[in-house]
């Protein structure tokens, strides 16, 4: 008798589906998200300080297509930058529903293939291309669960248009509760993250050039709903700090820089 108690208990366990991984859903639906993003660079001069803030305001669209492709573009887009020389607005007509190409596989990882041609009077106010680069939660390899903790870690480089740029970040990530957001179930993962950010390239509308080197933290977290496999909305902010380095034909000049910013991101149905 408990040998066929074991054997039904066997066969009943093998039965049993196993536990999914949570992934991002298939390919199909069109994803929108509204994200802002506020930001505070101080630069420390001989002179004194030199306060620059920049926002971002954007209604993001994002399709998976076939396999790991995916298409994105922004419905509408608003930056902007104040600072001692002036406050600048560019139009941005141009860059709205222009795509992006991307590969975006189930857990979450996104690759840039293509970006769109910015106008030139983003530069110095910010740097789209790199907009998909930590949008998206970064999924475990095991289903989402209450306690669950896991890292990730990324590199990324670019050369583009005579800049370089190199960003490093380490991030561990915790299932921290359960929500409900708008009647769907949900869990909030908390994310507390490191980054390091090399730079160089010439600097707008001066004959110099400038080398960047930053360090510090990204705290936050993130609203994932496992059953429909989304991303409802991101809360985060972060601190870096470190040196620019200035380099032209009047001789050079070391500025400290502190960069603080604040982010949001919550889809849109």
């Amino acid at each position: 008798m408990q040998r066929s108690l074991i054997a039904i208990a066997l066969l009943l366990a093998c039965a049993l589906p196993a536990a999914a991984q949570t992934t991002y859903a298939p390919s199909g639906d069109t994803l929108r998200f509204r994200q802002v993003t506020q930001a505070k660079i101080t630069l420390t001069s001989p002179q004194g300080e030199i306060p620059v803030t920049i926002e971002h305001r954007a209604l993001v669209s994002v399709v998976r297509t076939k396999g790991d492709s995916a298409r994105a573009w922004f419905d509408s887009l608003m930056v902007a930058s104040s600072s001692p020389a002036g406050d600048l607005r560019p139009a941005t007509d141009s860059a709205l529903r222009t795509p992006y190409l991307l590969t975006f596989d189930p857990r979450g990882r996104v690759r840039v293939v293509q970006v769109p041609k910015f106008p030139a009077t983003f530069e110095g106010i910010t740097d789209l291309t790199r907009q998909f680069d930590d949008f998206f939660l970064r999924l475990p390899d095991k289903p989402l669960a209450i306690g669950l903790a896991w890292s990730d870690s990324a590199t990324r480089s670019d050369t583009t248009n005579g800049r370089t740029s190199q960003w490093a970040t380490n991030v561990d990530y915790r299932v921290e509760r359960d929500t409900v957001v708008g009647g769907v179930p949900a869990l909030i993962v908390g994310m507390k993250q490191r980054v390091r950010v090399n730079g160089e390239g010439p600097v707008p509308n001066q004959p110099m050039r400038a080398t960047v080197v930053l360090e510090g933290t990204d705290d936050g977290f993130v609203v994932f709903a496992p059953r429909a496999g989304r991303m409802l909305g991101r809360r985060h902010q972060g601190s870096l700090q470190g040196d620019i380095f200035l380099k032209g034909g009047q001789g050079e000049m070391r500025m400290k820089q502190a960069y603080s910013y604040t982010g949001t991101v919550d889809a849109v149905r």
